[in-house]
């Protein structure tokens, strides 16, 4: 939905003061001193409207300095998307009757026109025929303020509103054309002539469309979750996001090696043991004859010996 409304979206006028002038809108509807292409502040781009006004500034019977926009009327039937933006410095001075400073006036010659946004004391209003209240909002000074309004023109109309990026009017229904007449946008600073301040105040962006996409493409709403992509099985892997590349699944464990035959070291060489014959002491003769013959021999000896002497 939201791509076929982009394709059937038409642009159908823009006043974003880019080209450095007022040459995008068709008249200066006060003093041209008084509306002027300034490059601070601006919401986008590099230039934005800024409109002063005094006490006795009067041009078509009122006290306006207004921008107005020819060769685009809104008639009975038409279906149009508004968007611009609105900053009102700090100095911007609070009275207790209606500021205009944005309108859809009526071809016809007199009376209040069938949509206007005014500032009243410390609030923000749309007014219809300047006497029907139909939102309000506080007044904040020193930031600039987004109005996006879709209106069907007709006597049996109707407007929706969103304000600095969220809806604040749900449809409402109300005679937006007067009954054989048109109208066209007007933009500026347009007040009861009994106020004696200085106004200053900025525009910026203006812009008519056919569609929201026109307009204000950021309201649009978000495409449909694709949802997530499947992970896959649990060891095909997962996103390192550090890395930002698949990282590949660990291997699996290596079976344990088959037992390899071990040689047994060999045992150091045994000690020998002196082996003992029973009857005789340790250390003693190991073989019985030999001893006999030794014993023998010296019992000879000493016979001998003996008989020696005696001789």
């Amino acid at each position: 939905m939201t791509l076929l409304l982009a394709l059937l979206s038409t642009v159908i006028w823009r006043g974003d003061y880019e080209t450095g002038d007022l040459s995008q809108w068709s008249r200066v509807d006060g003093l041209a001193s008084m509306l002027t292409v300034a490059n601070s502040p601006v919401h986008q781009g590099n230039y934005a409207l800024r409109v002063e006004l005094h006490q006795g500034q009067v041009s078509s019977s009122g006290t306006r300095n207004e921008l107005e926009l020819g060769g685009y009327p809104f008639v009975e039937g038409d279906e149009y998307w508004y968007a611009w933006s609105t900053y009102f410095p700090t100095t911007f001075p609070s009275n207790n009757t209606w500021q205009v400073f944005t309108q859809w006036h009526h071809s016809g010659c007199c009376g209040s026109p069938p949509l206007e946004f005014d500032v009243i004391g410390e609030s923000i209003e749309i007014n219809h025929n300047g006497s029907q209240m139909l939102w309000k909002a506080p007044l904040v000074r020193g930031v600039w303020h987004d109005f996006v309004i879709h209106i069907k023109w007709s006597v049996n109309g109707w407007i929706e509103l969103w304000y600095d990026g969220q809806k604040a009017l749900d449809q409402t229904s109300v005679p937006t054309i007067n009954a054989g007449q048109y109208n066209y946008l007007k933009q500026g600073l347009y007040w009861n002539a009994s106020i004696t301040s200085v106004g200053v105040l900025y525009h910026d962006r203006t812009i008519i469309g056919t569609t929201m996409a026109d307009v204000a493409p950021e309201l649009l709403p978000p495409p449909p979750d694709a949802g997530t992509p499947d992970a896959g099985p649990a060891d095909a892997g997962s996103p390192d996001p550090d890395a930002g590349v698949i990282v590949d699944p660990a291997p699996p464990p290596a079976p344990d090696p088959a037992p390899v035959a071990q040689t047994p070291p060999s045992a150091p060489p045994a000690t020998p043991v002196a082996k003992t014959t029973v009857g005789f002491p340790s250390g003693g003769c190991s073989h019985t004859g030999r001893g006999t013959m030794i014993a023998f021999a010296v019992l000879m000896l000493l016979v001998f010996a003996v008989r020696r002497r005696r001789s």
